[in-house]
């Protein structure tokens, strides 16, 4: 009859327990993603219209598809013409060049914007969907 020593750790429970642990950081880290977008609240373009000085300093999600790009300066950043998911309506938003990425018409991202001076919807945080 084989017996393990006290002090030796089972081979079989460290094969279990590796994918057990990163499949816990790897829940924890979507939760958490999910829930700081999911704290700020939908845009509201609509309303944005009507009193855009009212929104000044305000921080939304946006979830949209891009129909084109207007303009890019190395350096500081993208115009891009985006068509809210809710609606038919196009607006354009900032996209500063720290959060550039190799964007493409059509696809849709998860925005999350502010509201800066003189109405110019700035991207402060997006992930892709």
């Amino acid at each position: 009859m084989s017996r393990t020593r006290p002090g030796k750790i089972n081979p079989i429970f460290v094969a279990f327990l590796i994918p057990l642990v990163v499949i816990v950081a790897a829940a924890v880290f979507v939760l958490m993603r999910r829930h700081e977008r999911g704290s700020l609240d939908q845009f509201n373009f609509a309303a944005y219209q009507q009193a855009p000085d009212n929104f000044l300093g305000n921080h939304y999600n946006l979830d949209a598809q891009i129909v084109s790009q207007l303009a890019w300066d190395e350096g500081f950043g993208k115009i891009l013409v985006v068509k809210p998911l809710d609606g038919d309506r196009r607006l354009s938003v900032f996209l500063p060049d720290s959060l550039s990425q190799n964007l493409e018409v059509g696809q849709r991202f998860h925005l999350a914007i502010v509201i800066k001076e003189q109405g110019l919807i700035q991207v402060e945080g997006l992930e892709k969907y």
